[in-house]
């Protein structure tokens, strides 16, 4: 069975924080309206036996649909 991908169209990329700030085996997509939020676990907050945060997940990147439009200063285009 091929896995469809739910993330289609052109966006602008925008970072909430260093990469450097967060647990790499803690980043999840999560959905929020039309944009995507890359969301992630504080360094040193991970519990790697139950997978989850002690203390709830921050944004890492925003996207937001570009709607064929300039993106703002400080993001970038992507497709995906």
């Amino acid at each position: 069975m091929a896995r469809t991908r739910k993330i289609k169209g052109t966006f602008c990329e925008q970072s909430q924080g260093a990469e450097s700030a967060f647990d790499r085996r803690s980043f999840r997509y999560k959905k929020s309206g039309k944009a995507w939020l890359l969301v992630g676990c504080p360094k040193g907050e991970w519990n790697a036996k139950s997978k989850r945060c002690r203390v709830g997940t921050r944004a890492y990147k925003f996207l937001a649909p570009s709607h064929g439009k300039r993106c703002a200063v400080g993001a970038r285009r992507l497709n995906k």
